[in-house]
């Protein structure tokens, strides 16, 4: 469809079968102009996500102008989600498929196509060691990174009702440890948050990881971080202790100062103190989304989730949050300026949850609404 293509022509071709379109746009809301570039849209995004494209509705740039580019852009983002209903990864497949991806990319360039590593998945379990070699291929083949997704051979899991789920990042215990090995040239980072960690290339030739595992969460509160290395000829030292002012991110660097790289292997412990609460610290969540029936909004520290508990899918999802929730007890108010259903407080912050805070979205009506709502600490 192009922008001067008759919108005409369009519904003509839709109300006598010239074309399938499955959009959910609603012609009683919307124009017959807006929604044929919502189907358009609708089409093209259901098409990339069937091809394993990354999403990004611009690509399309050429089907519509700047009056109607929402309405594209919605149906882009609804196609796409149709194919792909997303359930987010857990931090532990997606540290797999960043590993994989990493050393997919590095055989790329330096085995002369040849896929060496690719068989390095099985580290894992049998189910995580798919995400590593979906993120090998992906690597391997210069594909832009794609979390979210279907992955091959493995059976998707969805969230239940109830009880609500909880953030991957928990607050985490008095005492964990981490370790990571890999092969490093000249600088890199080794950045550890929650129970997540990766490797990140400062400089020198790409890093990559060969094993990885975290014991327990880094602590959501003031934690004193050390590292010893046990494999490696070149220096390590720990770059940034864990802060509110950082979300509570620990970062380890290795220098290799030497020519060419080399093997390293380091373990990281922490130790924090129990039931210390941070200072109040104010801070809100604007949030934005089209709910058809049951949503939870989980806020963890700097951490925003939308989690779709029932309905027939969540999108258009944008938030914009500011400051952060701190570790301690505390008092979340939150306000609807948008959607026709209820907001609620489904739980506040507390010891009980590890001071996370669950905003409820429910829509009783048929379809799904659009909504927004102001969420403040």
């Amino acid at each position: 469809m192009k922008k001067h293509f008759p919108f005409i022509v369009i519904l003509s071709i839709l109300a006598f079968g010239g074309i399938s379109v499955s959009a959910q746009c609603n012609p009683n809301t919307a124009s017959p102009i807006k929604c044929s570039y919502y189907n358009e849209g609708y089409q093209d995004g259901e098409n990339d996500a069937r091809n394993n494209r990354n999403s990004d509705y611009r690509r399309y740039k050429n089907k519509y102008n700047r009056n109607y580019e929402d309405f594209f852009r919605n149906g882009y983002q609804a196609g796409y989600d149709s194919f792909r209903p997303g359930t987010r990864w857990t931090n532990s497949q997606r540290s797999a498929y960043d590993s994989g991806y990493t050393i997919g990319q590095n055989d790329r360039r330096r085995s002369n196509q040849n896929r060496s590593n690719e068989s390095n998945g099985s580290q894992y379990d049998q189910n995580i060691g798919q995400y590593f070699q979906q993120g090998y291929a992906d690597g391997f083949s210069d594909r832009p990174r794609q979390y979210d997704v279907p992955v091959i051979g493995v059976t998707p899991t969805y969230p239940p009702v109830y009880p609500p789920i909880y953030p991957p990042n928990p607050g985490g215990g008095v005492n964990g440890s981490a370790t990571w090995s890999g092969r490093v040239d000249d600088r890199a980072n080794i950045i550890l948050r929650g129970n997540t960690i990766y490797a990140e290339n400062v400089s020198g030739n790409l890093t990559q990881t060969t094993y990885q595992n975290v014991n327990g969460a880094l602590p959501r509160r003031a934690a004193t971080i050390n590292v010893r290395r046990t494999d490696g000829r070149g220096n390590v030292a720990v770059f940034q202790q864990p802060s509110n002012f950082n979300n509570f991110t620990a970062i380890v660097q290795i220098y290799d100062s030497k020519s060419g790289s080399d093997n390293y292997k380091i373990d990281i412990t922490w130790t924090a103190q129990a039931n210390v609460e941070e200072p109040y610290s104010p801070g809100r969540v604007t949030w934005r989304g089209r709910v058809d029936q049951t949503v939870n909004i989980i806020i963890s520290g700097g951490d925003v989730q939308s989690v779709d508990t029932a309905g027939t899918g969540l999108s258009n999802v944008n938030f914009k949050l500011t400051g952060y929730l701190a570790y301690r007890p505390g008092s979340v108010n939150v306000r609807r300026e948008n959607g026709r259903g209820t907001v609620s407080i489904l739980q506040q912050p507390s010891r009980n949850n590890d001071y996370t805070a669950i905003v409820q979205i429910f829509d009783p009506k048929s379809g799904a609404d659009n909504y927004e709502v102001e969420i403040s600490w």
